[in-house]
């Protein structure tokens, strides 16, 4: 018995030695994203006004500015102090085309134009869109930026080739990427934006004041419901996309003295997600007030509030240089 005992075990150590060599001269498995994967670069996140120290490591604090692209192609949307650091890291591509859309010309989603580094560089173009309703023309607001009085650097002194377009029509389309827009409601004429490529979707609202005064529980609400079929567009616009990014910047708590602000409160973004049945769902544009400490327990909150309405989609809060493949 001693015999057969000591015979297994040698025959198992055998059967070990001989799986282990055979795993170690297989090569390593090592997963890689796909090349050709949509992704969204956030390089800011915040709203208002950019902030710093140590409460906010976590998410970070640069203005509104985000790229859209597969690979080394892209385009971005908005000009908040974010897209200094886009810009630095467009340098290493060399001179290119580039596509900028404005959601609005609120100063927390411009700020970072004139720190922006390839407009100062010759060979880069850079192509400029926004909507029709500014106050002034596109080049009028980004031109008086750099007035002698504001900033030491004027626009003359840009070397790149600068273009300023209106978006007309409903969509236009940039090597395989659709792009479509629709009106948001915030004070001043604000877009959202819609970006398709070979079937994937993702919706860009950074700024958007869903059901404006509403401050009751969502749950009773459809699209049926008289406060919410004034927004139907909007809603119909976001439907069904793979990745819904926008804003829900004030707690309930906070909404109350902030109505008619333009941004949405907490449950009513919540219900704005279920309502266009979005796969999926990032926050961004956090209020200057809100430390990482304060978006963590906003985060869980959010997460409760869509179990509550039966839609426990994924959801996260957006940081600067994240990025999500959609």
């Amino acid at each position: 018995m001693a015999w057969s005992a000591t015979k297994t075990k040698n025959t198992r150590k055998d059967v070990v030695d001989t799986e282990s060599k055979q795993v170690a001269a297989e090569a390593p498995y090592i997963p890689v994203i796909p090349g050709e994967q949509p992704y969204v670069h956030f390089w800011g996140t915040r709203g208002s006004i950019p902030v710093s120290g140590p409460r906010f490591v976590r998410h970070g604090g640069n203005t509104s500015c985000v790229a859209i692209g597969v690979g080394d192609e892209c385009f971005v949307i908005d000009a908040g102090s974010g897209i200094r650091d886009l810009g630095l890291r467009l340098l290493s591509r060399g001179p290119c085309r580039i596509h900028l859309f404005i959601t609005h010309t609120h100063w927390d989603h411009i700020q970072g134009f004139p720190f922006f580094a390839p407009l100062f560089i010759p060979g880069y173009e850079v192509v400029i869109y926004g909507g029709p309703g500014f106050g002034k023309d596109l080049k009028s607001i980004f031109r008086g930026q750099l007035d002698r009085d504001y900033f030491p650097v004027q626009f003359e002194d840009m070397c790149a080739n600068i273009d300023f377009q209106i978006l007309e029509g409903e969509s236009l389309t940039l090597d395989n990427f659709k792009i479509e827009w629709e009106s948001t409601h915030h004070p001043a004429a604000t877009l959202g934006f819609k970006t398709t490529w070979k079937g994937r979707t993702v919706g860009y609202v950074s700024d958007n004041e869903f059901l404006p005064g509403f401050q009751g529980a969502p749950h009773a609400l459809n699209e049926n419901s008289e406060i919410v079929a004034a927004h139907s567009k909007l809603i119909g616009f976001l439907k069904d996309v793979d990745l819904l990014i926008h804003e829900a910047q004030y707690t309930n708590e906070e909404y109350v003295t902030k109505i008619g602000w333009g941004h949405s409160s907490l449950t009513n973004a919540c219900l704005l997600a279920k309502l266009t049945r979005a796969k999926r769902w990032i926050i961004p544009h956090h209020d200057p007030l809100h430390d990482d400490i304060a978006l963590a327990s906003k985060l869980n909150l959010t997460r409760e509030i869509l179990r509550s309405l039966d839609y426990p989609i994924e959801v996260s809060h957006a940081f600067d240089e994240l990025i999500a493949y959609f």
